[in-house]
């Protein structure tokens, strides 16, 4: 197990372990080198790769505080969570949602109902956004099921939910997915992100589609107009995953 010296106020810290990072734009691999005093001098000695076991007592020994012996309830929502996301689901069910007329596009109404949304798959990555993704069926989603794009205005083709104007959870609430969710639904639905045909909705207007259900809701979300996108659960998991993103056609008409 990497050993860590604690550093306390008023009192000195002893260099005891190093981790260099290897990589180019990204670290690649590291190593843990125990470090020795030499000659009076700190020196690092050879070192060997970096294990899990290593990382987890480094993240244990720089935890401190009730934080770190707080007991904490974990919502069946949720599917994971790391350091940098977290993922959780949501069933099939009715929000209210928002529209607010855009003055740069026409092709926007003013309005709000109780609509049927589909289930959906949120990932909340603080510091990079929100993302959301819808799926078919009411069942709790694994690592095999598939994603498909979520049949909402304000959100771009790679899943990225645009805030515009909407309040983001406060730093004490980054976490919470109830916080998040009441971001997105609490806000207004403006504009569809791109306006590429059969992309956002299967075989309508987004705008006559929502402006539809707006005007006499059904008690369903149709699960036929789902758009599927070359995802799966378990890539929200990779921890490239923004790169692969990147790496996915935009939708003509994207902004």
């Amino acid at each position: 197990m990497l050993q860590l010296s604690v550093t306390e106020s008023g009192h000195s810290a002893t260099l005891s372990a190093a981790i260099l990072l290897y990589g180019d734009n990204r670290t690649t691999y590291a190593t843990v080198h125990e470090v020795k005093p030499i000659k009076d001098r700190p020196e690092i000695m050879p070192g060997r790769l970096v294990t899990e076991a290593d990382l987890v007592a480094l993240a244990k020994d720089l935890s401190s505080g009730a934080e770190a012996i707080a007991t904490h309830w974990i919502d069946p929502g949720v599917l994971a969570k790391g350091q940098d996301r977290l993922i959780w689901w949501t069933p099939p069910g009715k929000r209210p949602m928002f529209f607010q007329a855009s003055g740069r596009n026409n092709d926007t109404f003013t309005g709000s109902a109780v609509c049927p949304v589909p289930g959906l798959v949120w990932m909340a990555m603080p510091g990079h956004g929100l993302y959301v993704y819808a799926i078919k069926g009411a069942l709790r989603p694994d690592q095999q099921t598939q994603l498909y794009q979520a049949p909402f205005f304000n959100v771009w083709g790679r899943g990225r939910v645009c805030i515009g104007s909407a309040f983001l959870p406060t730093e004490e609430k980054k976490w919470s997915s109830e916080a998040w969710e009441q971001t997105f639904f609490g806000s207004r639905f403006t504009h569809p992100n791109f306006s590429e045909k059969n992309r956002l909705i299967q075989g309508a207007s987004p705008t006559k589609f929502w402006k539809g259900m707006v005007g006499k809701p059904a008690e369903a979300f149709p699960e036929q107009k789902l758009v599927q996108m070359p995802l799966m659960v378990a890539d929200l998991l990779d921890r490239m995953l923004l790169d692969t993103l990147a790496k996915l056609p935009k939708p003509k008409g994207e902004f």
